[in-house]
């Protein structure tokens, strides 16, 4: 999947909203848990950095996906792309989650 787009600044797999990472795994909740915090990225004073940097959607990223989704096919995401954000509890999820 070419078209993942990650809201969570704050991981090492995220570059200029963009993930990086060559895969991700999604539980049955939704959640995203390869999300992992990069703490130079949380004391950065400057927070527009990112948003200087060009789009990457060259990663082909590899979703094993657990949760109970209309894009979940024998565990993995058939989506043209997803998005993962925030939730409440500050977890991340993938936003593009449809219960099947």
């Amino acid at each position: 999947m070419k078209d993942l787009k990650c809201g969570l600044r704050a991981c090492v797999h995220n570059r200029a909203y963009c993930c990086a990472a060559k895969k991700i795994s999604v539980d049955d909740s939704a959640d995203c848990k390869t999300y992992e915090p990069d703490e130079t990225k949380r004391r950065s004073l400057f927070e527009a950095g990112d948003d200087f940097v060009p789009r990457d959607y060259s990663v082909d990223t590899f979703v094993k996906c657990e949760a109970k989704c209309v894009f979940n096919k024998d565990r993995l995401c058939y989506a043209n792309g997803i998005t993962v954000m925030n939730d409440n509890k500050g977890e991340a999820m993938c936003l593009t989650y449809i219960r099947d």
